[in-house]
């Protein structure tokens, strides 16, 4: 598959979506393919080229898993050191005396979730080298919060903490030194709301601005500034070509195979069917697939690897349309090259499918965030701060809330107990824990 081919099939899907720039890459046997559609920023025209940067999002957790991993390599950690050993914040702290670095990249630390603090980025806006450990300190209260899977964004920050005090110096320094110079990945950066920042090449490449699709068009928004949540992925900015170069240290390095190992068997709708240590894993047929996604401020990057293959595929957007427009082209380019189906976003509720309605019901809640989930004659009704919401069983745990939202139309819940009651309510990615019913 040349640059033609990839050019041929990236246009349609964009214009399909509605994308303003993309671009797509394909590393296979050691070969890398790149093509690129579209403009930076519809404001000033720009064209996507290869040295676009996109936000890499929560792809940076990826990276941050990585780093980890080889510190692990060089017995400079364990994995299975207690959090609390590393991070000086949080040593009186009880979850991360018991949580272990494993549990922190494995979304399994117990780490007790608010809303304010997972999503404080408006109010972090602090840009000094102490923003970090500031946020971390913030994450000592609160006691554990039971073992079920929640995604967590303090959690990758206290792992990127646990990289500072490792290195012995500021996370994204770390970074470099660790990954980003080794790898070759030199268009990667960090932009933390000051003067734009030079790559390790000392070039400036352009930064794509991120859009949200309105009825009048695709409108431009503000980026994601937040140095203290950078290593849930608020600040990392990349180029297709160097996350093709993340990929390829992934297939080449066999110490990094470890991260690729299931530690949680949690499937939530849309998103994964199992995750690992900084990756998720899916379950498409024809081969064995791994990867994560970024998500920020009218920005969708993907990656995928098929390490069976020696084959990676990135694709970066610029819109917040991004992750159907992932959905549709990757339906057409993986069976064709890899001979890998990937599975239809089924919308269609199938009535009956999730049995008796009345064990879902309850109160799933952090201390600052809470869900109301009561039955109906046919599915859910989910009272929140958002308001209320109908949610149609499209299978034994899942149902249909949104079916235009391009990134979560759905809801899962998890940790079913011997009678089939769940125990967790997940809205995206991020699980609720139940408090009665």
């Amino acid at each position: 598959m040349d640059e033609g081919d990839l050019a041929a099939l990236l246009r349609p899907h964009a214009l399909r979506h509605s994308v303003p720039g993309a671009a797509i890459g394909v590393l296979r046997e050691g070969v890398a393919t790149t093509a690129c559609y579209g403009v930076a920023d519809v404001a000033t025209g720009e064209p996507v080229i290869t040295g676009t940067r996109f936000s890499a999002g929560s792809l940076t957790k990826s990276m941050v898993a990585t780093v980890i991993a080889g510190f692990a390599e060089a017995g400079r950690l364990s994995v299975d050191d207690r959090v609390a050993v590393h991070v000086p914040e949080l040593r009186a702290s009880g979850w991360a005396g018991r949580a272990t670095i494993r549990d922190l990249l494995s979304n399994r630390s117990g780490l007790a979730l608010r809303a304010g603090l997972e999503f404080g980025f408006d109010d972090r806006r602090d840009r000094d080298d102490g923003a970090l450990s500031r946020l971390v300190a913030d994450a000592a209260a609160g006691g554990p919060a039971g073992g079920s899977w929640s995604y967590t964004n303090v959690g990758w920050c206290v792992a990127g903490r646990v990289i500072e005090t490792v290195a012995g110096g500021g996370w994204e320094d770390a970074m470099r030194r660790h990954l980003f110079d080794p790898a070759g990945m030199s268009g990667t950066a960090f932009a933390t709301g000051g003067a734009p920042e030079r790559g390790t090449s000392g070039a400036t490449e352009l930064r794509a601005m991120g859009h949200e699709i309105t009825d009048d068009g695709p409108v431009p928004v503000a980026p994601l500034t937040a140095r203290a949540y950078g290593p849930a992925g608020t600040t990392a900015v990349t180029t297709v070509t160097d996350l093709l170069r993340f990929a390829a240290l992934h297939l080449q390095d066999p110490s990094l195979a470890c991260l690729r190992a299931v530690h949680a068997g949690v499937s939530i709708y849309g998103w994964l069917d199992s995750w690992c240590l900084g990756w998720a894993w899916f379950d498409w047929a024809g081969g064995q697939v791994w990867g994560w996604d970024g998500l920020v401020s009218g920005e969708r990057s993907v990656l995928r690897i098929v390490p069976g293959q020696q084959t990676a595929v990135v694709l970066m957007t610029n819109s917040g349309t991004g992750r159907a427009m992932y959905r549709s082209l990757f339906a057409e380019l993986m069976p064709a090259l890899c001979g890998i189906g990937v599975p239809p976003l089924r919308l269609d509720p199938v009535a009956g499918a999730a049995g008796d309605l009345s064990r879902f019901t309850g109160v799933y809640a952090w201390p600052d965030r809470q869900a109301d989930v009561t039955a109906t004659a046919d599915g859910l009704l989910i009272s929140s701060e958002d308001g209320q919401a109908e949610a149609l069983p499209l299978d034994e745990r899942s149902f249909l809330t949104n079916p235009t939202d391009p990134d979560s139309p759905a809801v899962t819940f998890g940790a079913f107990d011997a009678a089939g009651r769940p125990w967790v309510f997940y809205d995206m990615l991020w699980g609720l824990p139940r408090l009665s019913g």
